[in-house]
């Protein structure tokens, strides 16, 4: 890894301040309270943001000023809710970094290094964008790091870097999706990191599409090595891997489709502090878990660092013959796996007793087919080069759809309006929780 940086990280109320700075015809003043994690780079994730208001700011030509007033009652909500300050403000233009003008470098000297006193346990920001990159510092105490990126965690994804990037050539492997998808689009996903909890039967299946398509970094999950029983269903498995992690499995599978995805195989169960670590800075995380305890834990951890999460499963009765396949969307800021009914105290409940029984869980050892799955893995690929590439345009909020091979069906279903109190209690609450 090279320096230490920051991000600031937000959905539906970030972006909607946001839009409103750029699209202002005068320059104005976002402010954000922001949760915090330390894990690595900094990352502030940005809540209750609103635009300044005309008695609290002025303008002049030397630029946007604010009242010492509005630093002070900045300073007693974010003392209160333990929560960091981010000050931000739009320059014109775009395709280039913007500079920090002279009243904003004086600015971050002054005001940085005083949030940074009064409020030494979590890192502050001050931010300067235009329509395509941003720049900026973040504060923590004494330590002061440069600004990485600003993303919005909305679908599709936004992003605000603080590098100039330039489209890199596409290759002929790429020809036929940069028709369909634009170069661009094929430029996002070779810089785009995609996690996945589980890689048997489904997840394999999501790990192998995605390196057909080039994504940039993949960062794989799974404690298991592959059985006998794997074979008829994980994609990369051969009589020969039995007995070999399923991560390793996996890398070797992707290594041997495209030299250009980075592979991070981890052979661990979710949550351990390193998989918090690698998992909190992908663009989009994958669940393809059986048990409800995992779905749970990996359900929190999505609400609570802002990460768009797709979760596939499948349930099938042999007596008689009926599939319920889901896929779920889950977006920050929108409806949970709790309220779609995927996790529940009931669910996690039974899981448990069945445990304390010595019986297996729920769904171990539950039926399979591998085509189920595939049908699902495909899905959930297209709704990550959606949030990457946003080739659909925007579909705000969280969706679901569910599988029935018997009648042949893959249909949208309407999830309930409202959210439920895991989304409220964990969302956006970064290492606070």
């Amino acid at each position: 890894m090279g320096s230490l940086m920051a991000e600031v990280r937000g959905a539906e109320q970030l972006e909607a301040a946001l839009n409103a700075v750029l699209a202002s015809n005068r320059e104005e003043l976002l402010i954000g309270l922001c949760n915090v994690s330390q894990m690595g780079n900094w990352l502030m994730l940005a809540q209750e943001c609103r635009l300044a208001r005309d008695n609290e700011v002025r303008r002049d030509a030397r630029g946007l000023h604010w009242t010492g007033e509005l630093t002070s009652e900045l300073h007693d909500e974010a003392r209160r809710s333990g929560r960091g300050i981010l000050l931000l403000h739009a320059h014109g233009g775009r395709d280039h970094v913007p500079g920090l003008s002279e009243t904003d470098a004086s600015t971050v000297d002054e005001i940085l290094p005083h949030l940074g006193m009064l409020l030494p346990d979590v890192p502050h920001a001050y931010v300067v964008v235009n329509t395509t990159h941003a720049t900026g510092w973040a504060q923590l105490d004494n330590e002061r790091r440069a600004l990485d990126r600003v993303t919005l965690a909305t679908n599709p994804l936004r992003t605000w870097t603080s590098e100039v990037t330039t489209c890199e050539p596409v290759h002929a492997r790429d020809q036929r999706q940069a028709a369909a998808l634009g170069e661009l689009g094929i430029a996002k996903l070779r810089r785009s990191t995609v996690g996945i909890v589980g890689v048997g039967g489904a997840g394999s299946q999501v790990a192998e599409m995605l390196a057909h398509a080039g994504i940039g970094r993949l960062v794989f999950v799974d404690p298991d090595a592959l059985e006998d029983v794997n074979l008829s269903r994980t994609h990369g498995a051969s009589p020969e891997t039995v007995g070999q992690l399923k991560v390793q499995s996996a890398k070797a599978m992707v290594e041997r489709i495209s030299q250009e995805t980075e592979v991070l195989a981890v052979a661990e169960a979710f949550p351990t502090k390193a998989l918090l670590h690698d998992l909190r800075d992908v663009n989009v995380l994958v669940a393809c878990v059986d048990g409800v305890q995992p779905r749970n834990e990996l359900n929190r951890f999505a609400l609570r660092y802002a990460i768009p999460l797709i979760d596939v499963g499948t349930t099938i009765t042999p007596e008689p013959f009926r599939v319920d396949g889901h896929l779920s969307l889950v977006m920050p800021g929108s409806q949970c796996l709790r309220c779609a009914g995927h996790v529940s105290e009931a669910l996690l409940g039974e899981e448990m007793d069945a445990a304390r029984k010595g019986r297996y869980g729920l769904h171990e050892g539950r039926p399979q087919v591998v085509s189920f799955n595939g049908i699902l893995a495909s899905a959930a690929v297209t709704e990550v080069f959606k949030l990457v590439t946003g080739f659909s345009g925007e579909a705000p909020g969280s969706r679901e759809w569910h599988y029935d091979p018997v009648r042949g069906e893959l249909r949208a279903v309407r999830l309930a309006p409202g959210r439920c109190r895991e989304c409220t209690w964990y969302g956006m609450k970064g290492d606070a929780v």
